[in-house]
């Protein structure tokens, strides 16, 4: 850095959020809303001469998970820990081909499919939509995620201890407060805005 860190990562994040001045900006990089397009990073560790097998840490933005090396070259203060899916949950991307093209699908917890063509790897979108033509009856009896299933824990605490007293970074999370996307994506984003207009019984029982 071109001046003297006077902080460790985790005080200057603490001042940070407490709206106090630390003695840098805080830096942040490797989130799901901070990440790296595994593109960028792959043409970044060649320019630096650095090697590391991409390791994809969000399929859906295809981000790539920085690895050690590269978070302290640019004095990263944060450092991940995240839940994980629950031992129940089988994920896994699969090919099929739709329209005459290779396409790459991943079904997430909520029966959403995500889709991203082979000759175009930049990211998944939404390609079904589980509630597209569900009523409020359907919505009631809908297998939603177990968010409180202990096995998506497992492990986490003794990492984030292991974070918390064999390193001085901030311990940083995954996305939270994504209620209303979720929504959306289960739905479909045009017949989401209708429904907040035409049918809010819906929209009420999906949020809930």
């Amino acid at each position: 850095m071109l001046r003297m860190e006077t902080m460790s990562p985790r005080q200057r994040v603490r001042l940070a959020l407490n709206h106090q001045i630390p003695d840098r900006v805080p830096i942040d990089l490797g989130g799901f809303q901070t990440g790296i397009h595994k593109g960028a990073y792959a043409a970044l560790i060649e320019h630096l001469g650095i090697r590391d097998s991409i390791s994809i840490m969000d399929a859906v933005q295809q981000l790539a998970k920085p690895c050690e090396e590269i978070l302290q070259r640019f004095h990263v203060d944060t450092r991940y820990l995240c839940a994980h899916a629950p031992d129940s949950f089988k994920a896994g991307i699969v090919q099929n081909r739709r329209d005459g093209r290779l396409w790459h699908d991943l079904r997430d917890e909520f029966g959403v499919v995500w889709s991203m063509p082979d000759d175009q790897r930049l990211f998944m979108d939404v390609s079904y939509h589980p509630l597209a033509k569900a009523s409020v009856a359907d919505v009631a009896s809908y297998p939603f995620p177990r968010g409180n299933d202990p096995s998506r824990f497992t492990g986490v605490r003794e990492q984030a201890l292991k974070l918390r007293n064999e390193t001085d970074y901030a311990i940083c999370t995954g996305i939270g407060g994504v209620v209303y996307e979720y929504c959306w994506y289960m739905r479909g984003l045009e017949q989401w805005f209708i429904d907040m207009i035409e049918n809010p019984a819906f929209c009420e029982a999906v949020l809930d």
